[in-house]
């Protein structure tokens, strides 16, 4: 759906490739769309925005002694013995939190926490 009203917008042919046309419109594809709402759900979770029954869903990562990586802010990742199981929040949420850069994790804003996310999320769906 999105790959055709893309094309609609731009008035592209059918037969065009969807690619560039996304890229000139600077829109996500599906798969890193759906990435970038479930890391603002986790933002919001982690920052006291998000429902409640969310943000008990999260837990952060605590290490046992001092290393530098305690301060990355990154979530603890339940274990799942289904593949079905890694599409709960509780799984998948934590999982592209942790993949996120550091930079973007410890965004002071939503504002920038948005932009930057969006800049990471397009530059993965180029190089796929």
């Amino acid at each position: 759906m999105l790959n055709k009203v893309a094309k609609l917008v731009t008035r592209a042919k059918a037969r065009d490739h969807v690619q560039p046309i996304l890229r000139e419109l600077h829109w996500l594809p599906v798969k890193e769309r759906i990435c970038f709402k479930i890391a603002i759900t986790v933002f919001k979770c982690l920052n006291g925005l998000g429902p409640q029954y969310l943000s008990e869903l999260l837990n952060s990562y605590v290490q046992n002694r001092s290393l530098r990586s305690m301060n990355e802010n990154l979530l603890v990742i339940p274990t799942t013995n289904l593949k079905l199981g890694e599409r709960a929040f509780s799984v998948g949420g934590p999982m592209i939190w942790n993949s996120l850069e550091s930079h973007i994790r410890k965004s002071p804003t939503m504002a920038a926490f948005k932009k930057s996310l969006k800049t990471e999320l397009f530059k993965r769906s180029l190089n796929h």
